[in-house]
């Protein structure tokens, strides 16, 4: 993941990123990943500026809060700074079981952000966003955290084979319903279904641990794939096997009004998804006929909507093409690009 994106309009667009590499015209510059998060939020930020500087550009796009002071600084240099916010930062503080101070680090964050909101250009990824941003006078753009389908699209399974490979794909804490899947498996082995999950991200905490303390944990557990973290063209490389793609997010504030962008994605794959039954995934998943909503914290809705999708072929077929249409006419990125070019022609100016 970049630590920044640093952008010279109409000259280059450059990347500063872990790996050197050039990457479908954009130079990646490599800077190291501190794996421990104390040093990386003390020191990074600094080693950064250092070498942004060496780049020279006109504009840095910033994709992490902790490179504020990174961006005052550049901001201190004349240099024209964007602060990418694409998640709900202050309230997802306190969803985030490894930040043990929550109350110290948020009132830490609401100090560096009304800094930001002073001093960059802010880009929302959610109109949800636009309240709380308004409130602080920032300047900033709505720019939607859609799906690039030309990168999905090719992934897209060409036939639906109506088996019972559930598909999940990303950070996985417990509050991403883990416990629930592995729960709605045991049930619907009750019901003499055998259905595997296949899960692809690096398991956070303990999760593993209270996995293994279910009591019915031996009967599932050859159930249950977990790939690690990968690269996204191979994580979802195996998408062609899957036949449900799942998004079981708790109710939270961030994620009752951030689009998980992983919703569009299987959209894009032609996957019939289950997902949280909160307003906004609603619109997206049920508003479009391409899954089912459930309550994430409920085995039973889980397992229903399971069998409802696999019984069901002329609507599980429906759904796949329902969710592709609705990517291309609605959540393609594409739309998108004309939004944040003009940001940058903006401020080059």
């Amino acid at each position: 993941m970049c630590r920044t994106l640093a952008i010279q309009y109409d000259v280059t667009l450059i990347a500063i990123h872990p790996v050197a590499e050039l990457k479908e015209g954009i130079r990646i510059i490599p800077f190291r990943r501190y794996h421990k998060r104390k040093f990386r939020i003390a020191f990074g930020w600094l080693i950064m500026f250092f070498k942004a500087l060496k780049v020279n550009a006109r504009v840095y796009h910033l994709h992490d809060p902790e490179l504020i002071p990174c961006g005052l600084l550049l901001r201190l240099a004349g240099k024209q700074v964007i602060l990418d916010i694409h998640e709900n930062i202050a309230e997802d503080i306190f969803d985030k079981p490894w930040i043990r101070r929550q109350k110290l680090a948020y009132r830490i964050f609401s100090v560096f952000e009304r800094l930001a909101c002073r001093y960059f250009s802010i880009l929302l990824a959610e109109v949800s966003y636009e309240k709380r941003y308004s409130r602080l006078n920032a300047r900033y753009t709505t720019v939607q955290n859609f799906c690039d389908t030309g990168f999905f699209e090719p992934l897209a399974k060409a036939t639906y084979a109506h088996g019972l490979n559930l598909y999940y794909i990303g950070i996985i804490l417990e509050n991403r319903g883990i416990l629930q899947i592995a729960e709605a498996l045991k049930l619907l082995a009750d019901e003499g279904h055998t259905a595997h999950f296949h899960c692809v991200g690096e398991l956070y905490s303990d999760l593993e641990r209270k996995l293994k303390a279910l009591p019915y944990y031996e009967s599932i557990s050859g159930q249950l794939h977990f790939y690690g973290r990968m690269p996204l063209e191979k994580g979802y490389a195996i998408v062609n096997q899957m036949d449900i793609g799942l998004c079981l997010i708790w109710p939270m504030k961030n994620s009752r009004e951030s689009y998980p962008t992983k919703l569009f994605e299987y959209m894009c794959c032609g996957l019939p998804i289950i997902t949280s039954d909160f307003d906004l995934y609603r619109e997206a998943v049920e508003g479009n006929d391409c899954g089912i909503c459930v309550d994430p914290l409920q085995s039973s809705e889980l397992k229903n909507a399971v069998l409802s999708i696999h019984r069901d072929v002329k609507k599980s077929e429906l759904m796949a093409e329902n969710g592709k249409k609705a990517v291309r006419e609605k959540y393609d990125w594409k739309s998108q690009i004309p939004i944040l070019s003009k940001v940058y022609e903006d401020l080059c100016r």
